[in-house]
Formats: structure tokens, sequence, C-alpha cells
């Protein structure tokens, strides 16, 4: 690379190149150029299989999501039937507000108000989201 670079600079390399017919010189060019084109085709066709990949992923992915939502189907009559036995009255349990009172109040650290904070419901959150 060195010496292609100190030839350009010293102008030997044109002298070189001069050096060949005129025949060497266009099947040189020829060669370059038919390198060069098959190199863009060949890009151009992994972009178009890439792209055509896309159209098929969504595809596969529905499939899953149809097999997931077949087998959510059969448990889940099993899981609302153990919620509903799960129904707790919480709004007697002063011990729950207390530590959740306190948790508000130590994430929100100095910015509790001067009043305190006041509970007013406790719900659950639905974990499958």
């Amino acid at each position: 690379m060195m010496g292609t670079l100190s030839s350009i600079l010293s102008n030997t390399l044109i002298v070189t190149l001069t050096k060949n017919s005129l025949s060497e010189r266009l099947e040189i060019a020829t060669l370059n150029t038919l390198l060069g084109v098959i190199t863009v085709f060949s890009v151009l066709i992994l972009l178009i299989l890439l792209i055509y990949m896309f159209r098929i992923f969504p595809y596969i992915e529905s499939k899953k999501k149809d097999k997931k939502n077949n087998i959510t189907d059969s448990i889940e009559p099993v899981i609302i039937s153990s919620e509903k036995s799960e129904s707790i009255n919480l709004t007697d349990n002063l011990e729950l507000v207390a530590v959740i009172t306190a948790a508000i109040s130590a994430s929100m650290g100095e910015a509790v108000p001067a009043e305190g904070l006041v509970v007013r419901s406790i719900r659950k959150v639905n974990k499958r989201r």
C-alpha cells in the first residue's frame, strides 16, 4: 500500500500503466467494471431478501401468538376461579395501610406534605400486563 501511495505521489504509477498496451488496459478496466457491477447487484439481492424476510416474520409471530392464546384459553378458567377465592377485605387491615403509607412517604423523601398522607383506597394491580 505504501509503495502504491509513494508511486502515485511520484507519478511513476502513471508511467507503469501507460506502458501496458491498450488491450491490456481495456481488459483491466472491464474486469474492474464487472467486479463493481457484480458487487452492486449482489448487495441489491441481499437487500431484497432482507425486505422479503420482514414480510415473513409477522406471519411466524402471529402463529406463535395463536398457540399462546390456545394455551392461555385453557388456563384462564383456573386462574379466574382462584382469583375469586382470594378476594379479601383489605379496607379493615390497618397494618397494610400503615405499610403502604410508609412506603409512599419513603419514596417521596422530603416532598411529603406537612398534613401527612391519606390512603383512600387500596386495590390490587393486574400483574399480567
